[in-house]
């Protein structure tokens, strides 16, 4: 029983690691989230139950799966010059800092 509890607090502890690593990683301003997960885990240390213990690493698990893949995603488009929202934040700002300066970029968007 106690082997148990260790191997399912050391997978506990692992997937922490792993979703603070990719919230760091892809979304470092957030730290409200980031907040949220910690004490998530930290409301969840006293669980007993089994099942309910892998449901908490399995979404766990889960959410460091979509943040880092919807990331990777998001940066195979722009590589591949696939506008996202992120490309056109970009762009606008690119248009704001010539415009500040008296200059014009070249995107066929920016007339005056």
């Amino acid at each position: 029983e106690r082997l148990g509890l260790s191997l399912g607090s050391a997978m506990a502890r692992q997937a922490l690691r792993e979703l603070l690593r990719a919230l760091q990683r892809y979304t470092p301003e957030n730290q409200d989230f980031r907040k949220h997960v910690l004490s998530e885990f930290r409301r969840n240390a006293d669980l007993k139950d089994k099942q309910e213990i892998r449901r908490t690493i399995a979404l766990a698990k889960d959410y460091t799966f979509l943040i880092t893949n919807v990331n990777e995603h998001l940066d195979l488009l722009l590589d591949c010059n696939i506008s996202t929202d992120r490309a056109s934040r970009q762009r606008e700002t690119v248009k704001k800092i010539a415009r500040r300066v008296g200059l014009r970029t070249s995107y066929e968007d920016d007339v005056d």
